[in-house]
């Protein structure tokens, strides 16, 4: 269903719709042309991010192929379960999702995924290959979440303490500062974020309940990676890409090198002189890579058929 909300307006492109999983309002937007040859391209946002991540890329990805931006349920401006009601581990996450694609008709998909929303995604693509399923055709992994990576371990092993949780709430009301910081730690210049970008990921992170989803999210870190790195093996042989900023400071760049290795076939894309957020960092060449490979990978494909 679609559903407009003239408060939300700055921060919708294409046709805003919801879904309903699990009995809450799941937001994602919709643009490009419905009936292309060529698959539908589902994003999957980062940790704490949303479907504005991608303002700079959605014209660009949607010029010949259909494109969903989603809000993960607990963030952005999707439904916040109450705390508790709903599992936040990588598992069920990305069997929400591959609900969400069945009850929205697309059985064949690309699919692209950043930091936390990587990981999302190659836990979909693995659980989809469990079940004897081929959704998904081709993965796009921008600086993903991954088992390799040793950066941030310490900071999520804190905020998975009661202690950690009691700083993360308590100081909730002075997170202006501390989010601006920690945006600029995503950019390896932070003088390239643009007007517009801290009001935007602010609008979504002050709906209430979106710290409660954070917590649930890094409470089972350690264990969906160890599952991660259990699930690669079913997913060795998929069209991959992995495209990462050399100064990187959320993933280690060294550690998705190593989990190219995990792909028989992988295209590995460093892009230099940029941060975690290479789609917002360097929007044209980002964009560029990106459809030079599902092009490129549907034309492989076509001939070969």
């Amino acid at each position: 269903m679609s559903r407009n909300r003239k408060n939300f307006s700055p921060y919708v492109a294409g046709r805003e719709c919801w879904a309903e999983i699990d009995g809450y309002r799941m937001r994602y937007l919709r643009l490009g042309p419905p009936k292309s040859a060529r698959p539908p391209l589902v994003l999957i946002h980062g940790f704490l991010g949303y479907s504005f991540s991608w303002r700079y890329n959605l014209d660009a990805l949607a010029r010949d192929r259909e494109v969903y931006a989603i809000d993960l349920l607990g963030v952005g401006f999707s439904d916040r379960p109450p705390r508790g009601a709903l599992s936040f581990t990588l598992r069920d996450i990305a069997d929400r999702m591959l609900r969400w694609l069945e009850m929205s008709g697309l059985s064949k998909i690309d699919l692209l995924g950043t930091s936390h929303g990587g990981a999302v995604a190659m836990r979909m693509a693995a659980l989809d290959r469990e079940r004897n399923g081929d959704r998904i055709g081709r993965l796009v992994l921008v600086a993903p979440a991954n088992p390799f990576s040793r950066t941030g371990r310490k900071r999520i092993w804190f905020f998975n303490t009661m202690l950690g949780a009691w700083v993360l709430k308590a100081t909730s009301g002075f997170q202006g500062g501390v989010r601006s910081w920690a945006l600029g730690q995503m950019y390896a210049d932070r003088k390239k974020i643009q007007d517009g970008t801290r009001a935007g990921y602010r609008a979504a992170m002050q709906v209430e309940g979106t710290l409660d989803y954070a917590l649930a999210v890094v409470k089972t870190w350690r264990e969906d990676m160890e599952e991660l790195r259990e699930a690669l093996r079913l997913i060795e042989q998929m069209p991959a890409m992995l495209l990462w900023g050399d100064r990187d400071r959320a993933v280690s760049p060294s550690s998705v090198a190593m989990l190219a290795k995990s792909f028989r076939n992988a295209k590995q894309v460093e892009m230099k002189g940029v941060g975690h957020l290479p789609y917002e960092e360097a929007p044209e060449g980002f964009n560029r890579e990106i459809l030079e490979f599902l092009d490129a990978a549907g034309e492989a494909k076509a001939a070969g058929e």
